[in-house]
Order: structure tokens, then sequence, then C-alpha cells
């Protein structure tokens, strides 16, 4: 099965690359490096501009050739190919068992670019997405730290996070946010009136404990909740289910969307359907 990288050289490409190499091995998994290159903007001016066509297609070719000589030179696979990227990786993605991305920081460029790719795969919820920050590539994972609830999606991350714990040897801890009574994420089959907060707490770890053993609950509803937990808890690796094709409003999920904006550790999307 293929390992999907997609790279563009920007400050994320070699975490990705590094990320492609270590996991690539560690799952079993055959690393390929994709690189677009955005030609319709080319074209368009070669149609308006006859002149510049061949001139154009001289660079063009020679931009293609460099780039597959630079990405052969880390000694994986490497494709060069033309078109729009979003949809070039896309079209690539359905046949990969893993796609990895750059995750960027929050400018409005780098917004715009992970708002791109990014979301346009995890939308169509075909393969997981792992999004690495620039100078965080994912070479060694001890913890594993996966975002649990009752849904299919959460139990379709875990059973990945527990697939990837026994091929990495990493721990893998599940854990999942309650808040207070008339909050977002107070757990439905307790009651609010009668229980102290360590009430729910407790309460909510063992009602979950027999479909994630070992989880852990905290208090929190939010995404920035979630994400301090995994620095408390101190995990390589964030994974999270996504309910991409289940809901219209929040589409990946409230935490999901929160995640992507604001995580800045090694983020791992899981489609509900994924079985790995």
């Amino acid at each position: 099965m293929r390992l999907l990288a997609a790279v563009d050289f920007g400050a994320t490409h070699g975490s990705v690359v590094a990320t492609a190499k270590a996991l690539g091995e560690a799952l079993g998994l055959e690393p390929l490096l994709l690189h677009v290159v955005p030609d319709p903007y080319f074209q368009g001016l070669a149609r308006h501009f006859p002149e510049l066509k061949k001139p154009l297609q001289e660079v063009l070719a020679q931009v293609e050739a460099r780039v597959e000589e630079a990405l052969r030179a880390t000694g994986l696979k490497a494709w060069v190919l033309r078109g729009l990227p979003a949809f070039v990786v896309g079209g690539e993605a359905h046949r990969a068992k893993l796609v990895i991305l750059g995750q960027v920081g929050e400018a409005p460029l780098e917004r715009l670019a992970r708002g791109g790719i990014a979301r346009y795969l995890l939308h169509r919820g075909e393969a997981p997405v792992l999004l690495v920050p620039a100078e965080k590539p994912l070479t060694q994972v001890r913890r594993i730290g996966v975002g649990v609830d009752e849904s299919d999606a959460a139990l379709a991350a875990f059973r990945l996070a527990e697939a990837w714990g026994k091929r990495l040897g990493a721990e893998v801890q599940a854990f999942h946010l309650v808040s207070g009574e008339g909050g977002c994420c107070y757990p439905t089959y307790l009651d609010p009136k009668n229980l102290s907060l360590a009430q729910v707490l407790a309460q909510a770890e063992a009602h979950l404990s027999g479909r994630y053993p070992g989880v852990q609950v905290f208090k929190g509803e939010n995404p920035e909740d979630l994400l301090e937990v995994a620095q408390r808890v101190q995990v390589d690796l964030l994974v999270l289910g996504s309910k991409a094709k289940s809901t219209w409003r929040h589409r990946l999920g409230q935490m999901v969307e929160g995640a992507l904006k604001h995580a800045e550790l090694p983020l791992l999307i899981v489609p509900e359907a994924t079985v790995w």
C-alpha cells in the first residue's frame, strides 16, 4: 500500500519528507513524494500571449526536471505532475493508505494554503490525512493521543491509533472531554442535577472504558481544551475522527475544525469509514 506525501518546497517540505521516510518504513507502506506544478495559470498566459508559449513550456520542463532530481535525491519514489494541486493530490489520495501534508502557520496566505488541499481531502473523507508542522516531523512516536466520544468516527480513530501503536511501539492514550451542566459536552446518560463534577468525570470514564480501555476524562468543551489536554498528556501525535460526509454544519466535526486552526503538534484526521 502507498503512503502519499504532497510536497511543495515550502516551510514544511523537510518535515513532510522526514515523516514519510520514517512512517513508510515503520508502517510497511511505500512512500511516494508528489509535487504538483500549477500549470493552468501558465496555460492561460500562453493562450493570451502566444509568443510566450514556447518559453513557458521550456521553463516548465526545466522546473519539472529540477524538482524531480531534488525529490529523487531523498531516496524516495517521486512524481512531478502538472495541474491544480488540490485536484491532482485528491486524485492520487484515493489510491493511498495515508496522505501526509505540511501544516502551516496562521498568516493569511498560509491559512489559504492549508484550507485548500488539506480541507479538500478532509471533506472528501477517502483516506486518513496527517498534518505535520514545519519543526516537528513525526519521526519518533512514543505516545499517541486520541480524542474520543461515542461516535463511529472516534472509534475508527481509536482503532487506527491502536494499530499504529503496535507497529510503532507507542503507548495509546484515549481522552474524552465533558463540560459542566448546560455545556455542549455534558454526557446525556448522566443526571446533571444530582452529581458533582468529580462524579461526572468518574462515571463518564467508567461508561467509556469498555469501548476505550484506559480512557481518561477531563473537564472541557472546546478545541482549545482538547489541545491543552494533549499537551498535558505529552502526546507526540493527536488523532481525531472525522465526520466528513455525515454532517453539514460542521462536516468534519467541531473539534477537528478547531484543531486544524490551532494545533501545533502532528495531527492525524481519520475518516469514520477507515479500516486499518
